[in-house]
């Protein structure tokens, strides 16, 4: 059996919210891309979808996915519990999401940085939400 990819009592809703498209270049690191597509929103918690490849690096990550550890996300200068970063792929390209706790507020700057290789400085971006 496997844990749940939920928040702690947050049920789940019939659909998200929203999904706003990102389409932020975090940039690269070791030869590969990270960039944030969509930011879900549903009720009690958000998803930042992201794809990472290669970007000629020829070296393969150790993970497809960066672990839940790997993300800092604030909204405005308010760290956000990263409850969970799951995805699918290989090692030349994977995507998927990372689960935040609360859902942002439109006006409200997202930031995120995010470790691709221990040894190197992490990607980061911003962006602001959007009002709606």
């Amino acid at each position: 059996m496997s844990a749940s990819h939920l928040p702690p009592g947050v049920p789940m809703p019939p659909g998200p919210r929203r999904v706003l498209p990102v389409l932020l270049d975090l940039g690269s690191c070791g030869g590969h891309r990270m960039v944030l597509l969509s930011l879900e929103l549903w009720d009690g918690w958000a998803d930042l979808r992201f794809a990472r490849f290669d970007a000629g690096g020829g070296r393969p990550l150790k993970r497809r996915v960066p672990p839940a550890d790997a993300w800092s996300v604030w909204f405005d200068d308010d760290p956000v519990e990263v409850f969970d970063a799951v995805g699918r792929g290989e090692r030349a390209f994977s995507n998927g999401e990372v689960r935040l706790t609360r859902v942002p507020r439109g006006g409200q700057t997202l930031r995120v940085e995010v470790t691709l290789i221990a040894e190197h400085d992490p990607l980061r971006g911003s962006i602001v939400v959007p009002d709606g």
